[in-house]
């Protein structure tokens, strides 16, 4: 049976309880109720009965009182009516003739304890209350009983015995009853329906916190709670899902390429989920003080974003800043009419992060600033992901450099040119392919031994470097073999560069053995997209510019042209 189902039926059991309860209490009260209404009727005839003997008295005229007392029968609808003389009236006064020497056991017993006596008798067609009510001699009485009566006071002077009909009254309570029944029943009802509006959004709240937590003891915390409660209990589901989407996050961010996919999915979560317009984004390396921005949306009115980290107030105390804390907190954030957040994120001993959130208005940072214990969940959970993709990168990034030069390697080049990199390289633009190659570089290392010709492959890779642009790529293609990919450039440039690697390692002098030599270079060029339609196709062309550069006495630039191809695969 489900909870719902149990909780109902738990309601209904118990409001059926109270309903009978109700009815059962309402019936005894008003037997009660109707027992003592018709005692208190027949004491009232009883009063009206020892005021008329006692007038008949008076008057002489107990003679007549059958008369009288039939009346009183008769008019009251009194069955079994009659006085019981005590034997201190008998004695004095004789039997009496109606009936006021016969006595019953109930008659007797109020003449022994002076106390009035009632019996019920029901019956499936008839309920009849018998009522016995002691005449008291008193002397305070008008007139005063001891004046006429041999007694004393408090002696029981008679019994007035009457038989009354409860029927009606019990007829009534049933009716009344009924009704209070169906009243009751239609509460019920209600009850139900509105205890089962009410309590199946808890009801169902609970069965799927229950779930959420079984899925989670199973390592899966992805379970959502889809409630329409809007109170404490459904802060604690948006508490859950909160949880469970930062659990989603997690998993897919763990499959995700690198940490730049990662910083665009968190971007995207700050401006989608929380609302956030103006940020801006830092990755900050804490060896070298120098922060890098991912992500700006921000609105710094002309002020230069520092690539030095110290700037950064959140960075160099390692705490959140927020501007409400203290006029002019952080100078470098001051902006009229702004108010920012920023908050400081440790990856890892070499790398953090730093988010920096700026707003005009007084309400949103008040507002992101009650959602950053939620924020700060997401940067909590990306953290080991991101020190654990910046790791891969590092192990990927010694995989594709040559570990001699620092250059990038052959596999480097094969990866970028199958993968979709080159779509961010190739374009309208025109790219210029340098094959270059160390002349005579092998009686360099048959002569002076290999350490000099690693010395000759450094000084070359260094002159590389610094001969051409960061957006540049700069390989080691083979042993004594280069390559270099010279982006958005123009045949001026190239030739300008070519030649300029060229001469400076014409002029670069090594030692060996107390000898010095001198070492030159040949170098092919080929230019995409005028010389081939695709990069892999200018490489070829390249080291067949390369190629007739060599046959063709060697220390030249030489370009591509078409009578140089070779032939072989065109790529």
């Amino acid at each position: 049976m489900s909870t719902n189902k149990k909780v109902l039926t738990i309601v209904i059991t118990m409001l059926l309880s109270v309903s009978l309860v109700s009815i059962m209490v309402f019936i005894y009260n008003f037997k009660q109720f109707s027992i003592k209404n018709t005692t208190d009727k027949a004491i009232s005839i009883a009063q009206n009965v020892r005021d008329g003997l006692t007038a008949h008295m008076v008057n002489g005229t107990m003679d007549k009182r059958a008369l009288f007392l039939d009346n009183i029968a008769t008019n009251q609808k009194i069955e079994n009516f009659h006085l019981l003389r005590a034997p201190s009236v008998v004695n004095q006064y004789g039997t009496g003739f109606y009936g006021e020497t016969r006595i019953s056991s109930l008659e007797e017993k109020v003449v022994k304890t002076a106390k009035l006596q009632t019996k019920l008798i029901e019956t499936i067609d008839n309920v009849i209350l018998k009522v016995s009510i002691p005449y008291i001699a008193r002397a305070d009485a008008k007139p005063n009983c001891l004046e006429c009566h041999t007694a004393k006071e408090g002696d029981v002077l008679g019994v007035i015995s009457m038989d009354l009909e409860v029927s009606s009254t019990r007829m009534e309570g049933v009716f009344i009853a009924s009704k209070i029944l169906f009243i009751l029943l239609v509460i019920l009802v209600i009850s139900i329906f509105v205890a089962n509006y009410f309590i199946r959004p808890y009801i169902k709240l609970f069965d799927d916190l229950e779930n959420g937590i079984l899925q989670a003891y199973r390592g899966d915390f992805s379970y959502k709670v889809d409630t329409t409660l809007k109170n404490e209990a459904g802060k604690v589901a948006d508490r859950l899902n909160e949880l469970s989407e930062i659990y989603r996050f997690k998993k897919t961010i763990e499959l995700d390429e690198n940490k730049i996919v990662i910083y665009n999915r968190i971007v995207h979560i700050l401006q989608s989920k929380f609302k956030i317009s103006k940020f801006i984004f830092f990755e900050i390396n804490n060896k070298n003080k120098i922060r890098e921005v991912i992500f700006d949306s921000a609105d710094l009115n002309g002020i230069e974003l520092d690539e030095n980290a110290n700037v950064c107030r959140s960075f160099r105390t390692s705490n959140h800043v927020y501007s409400s804390d203290f006029d002019d907190l952080c100078l470098n954030c001051k902006q009229k009419l702004s108010e920012y957040i920023c908050l400081n994120y440790d990856i890892d001993e070499v790398n953090s992060l730093v988010l920096h959130i700026q707003s005009s208005s007084q309400e949103e940072i008040k507002r992101i600033k009650d959602e950053i214990p939620v924020i700060s969940n997401y940067f909590d959970m990306a953290k080991p992901v991101i020190e654990s993709k910046i790791l891969m990168d590092i192990l990927k990034e010694t995989t594709l450099r040559d570990p001699m030069t620092g250059l990038y390697n052959r596999r480097f080049l094969n990866e970028l040119l199958d993968s979709n990199i080159t779509s961010r390289i190739v374009n309208d633009n025109i790219h210029a392919i340098l094959m270059i190659d160390v002349d005579f570089f092998k009686k360099v290392n048959d002569s002076f031994g290999h350490d000099v010709g690693d010395e000759v492959i450094k000084r070359l890779a260094k002159i590389m470097k610094e001969s051409t642009r960061n957006s540049d790529i700069a390989v080691r293609y083979g042993g004594e073999e280069f390559l270099i990919l010279l982006q958005n450039t123009t045949k001026e440039k190239t030739l300008k560069i070519a030649k300029m690697i060229n001469e400076k390692f014409k002029s670069e002098v090594f030692s060996a053995n107390s000898t010095t030599f001198s070492k030159t270079l040949s170098v092919g060029i080929s230019y995409y997209p005028s010389d081939a339609d695709t990069l892999w196709k200018a490489i070829k062309y390249a080291d067949d510019a390369l190629y007739n550069a060599k046959n063709n006495g060697r220390d030249k630039v030489v370009e591509f042209e078409l009578f140089m191809h070779s032939g072989g695969e065109d790529y």
